[in-house]
């Protein structure tokens, strides 16, 4: 009814990209809005944009947790903010770059401290960056440790 080559209609259900013509002659034999017959599924940014805004909103909570996945695309976030701070910092005078590092240092040690603490670890362990270069290796091995399962009756410190 719909004028469609049945292979067309398979690899349509299958999930395969389709053209708005064959959008529309479905969805007028099934009589129902085209929007309808395209699945919802969020694009693959969404997720790291509402990872790097959750990273923000929380920038001075010190309590809880983050998964990894949201602590290192908010670091992706904190590495661009800077990036993009030092680009004008050479264009202009280093106060930018300044300005940024200042404001990103307490919701990034704030990140660091609930994602040290949904890998089971002290956030305490974050002052082996003050040792020279291996101190920041040593953390950022630390910050990708999986999260810890919590123990059915544990209390969870927060």
């Amino acid at each position: 009814m719909s004028g469609l080559n049945l292979r067309t209609i398979q690899r349509l259900e299958a999930g395969a990209k389709v053209s708005t013509e064959s959008l529309r002659a479905l969805a007028a034999v099934l009589e129902v809005p085209a929007e309808s017959l395209l699945l919802g599924s969020p694009s693959p940014s969404q997720p790291a944009l509402q990872a790097m805004r959750e990273g923000v909103l929380r920038g001075l909570e010190f309590n809880g947790v983050t998964s990894r996945t949201d602590f290192w695309w908010f670091a992706l976030a904190v590495a661009m903010l800077l990036a993009f701070a030092q680009l004008l910092a050479e264009a202009t005078a280093p106060l930018p770059l300044q300005i940024a590092s200042l404001i990103v240092l307490l919701p990034w040690i704030a990140a660091c401290t609930r994602r040290l603490r949904d890998a089971g670890l002290s956030p305490w362990w974050q002052l082996i960056s003050l040792a020279p270069v291996a101190g920041i290796v040593v953390l950022l091995y630390l910050l990708s440790y999986p999260s810890k399962a919590v123990e059915p009756g544990e209390a969870v410190v927060g």
